[in-house]
């Protein structure tokens, strides 16, 4: 990724959600290492409570997480902001994530464990 690359996404923000501390934290550093802004939350909640007041570019959330689930915060983002791009993360990919991928309601899908490239591929993608 060159220099200009990075600075042109400095202006987009990116939301992760995952309930594990680590796995959070490395994603969020991988993508704040491609230039842009990134906000992080514990959990689906959180991560409502934030959209509300804060405008993100896109947002990875786990899917199995304590409280509410990834899939449940896919389907209020969707009906809260149709157009907003939404990637899950899932060690598990089941039939019920690829028909949410179908029907739109979730963007694309990052089966763990992933290498950077993938990821760096999938938030470049989704930022656009």
């Amino acid at each position: 990724m060159t220099r200009q690359e990075k600075r042109k996404n400095h202006t987009k923000t990116v939301l992760v959600v995952d309930d594990e501390a680590d796995v959070r934290e490395v994603v969020e550093e991988m993508i704040a290492d491609m230039g842009f802004r990134v906000q992080g939350v514990s959990n689906g909640k959180a991560a409502q409570d934030l959209m509300v007041k804060t405008p993100v570019d896109l947002v990875i959330s786990d899917v199995q997480m304590q409280g509410m689930d990834g899939l449940t915060l896919a389907r209020w983002i969707h009906a809260r902001f149709p157009r907003l791009p939404m990637a899950l993360m899932t060690a598990f990919p089941s039939d019920d994530l690829r028909y949410m991928v179908q029907q739109k309601l979730v963007t694309s899908l990052l089966q763990k464990p992933f290498q950077i490239k993938e990821l760096e591929g999938l938030v470049q993608n989704l930022t656009r």
